[in-house]
């Protein structure tokens, strides 16, 4: 085990509900990571703009929200992005 994946395994923070696992899951399918916890940041694990807007269409297809890539671009955090998203959609 590197050092980098032991200190990530060590922060790991599971999602906390149903939202945060829907979209850890669609990151981590493009990301193309074993899982995403709600601390993890998009840039650290690899994201781009272009996986942004990949993330943001199967969030709008898997759950019908419609969300921009700026907002994860500005809100990295998996707890942030998904705050963000229940901000805009109350």
């Amino acid at each position: 085990m590197t050092e980098n994946h032991a200190v990530r395994e060590a922060g790991y923070e599971h999602p906390t509900d149903e939202l945060e696992e829907e979209i850890a899951a669609v990151m981590a399918e493009v990301l193309a990571v074993e899982r995403v916890g709600r601390r993890d940041s998009f840039y650290d694990l690899g994201g781009t703009s272009l996986a942004a807007i990949r993330i943001c269409a199967r969030i709008e297809r898997r759950l019908g929200l419609r969300v921009d890539p700026m907002l994860l671009l500005d809100h990295d955090e998996l707890a942030d992005f998904a705050e963000q998203i229940r901000l805009r959609a109350a």
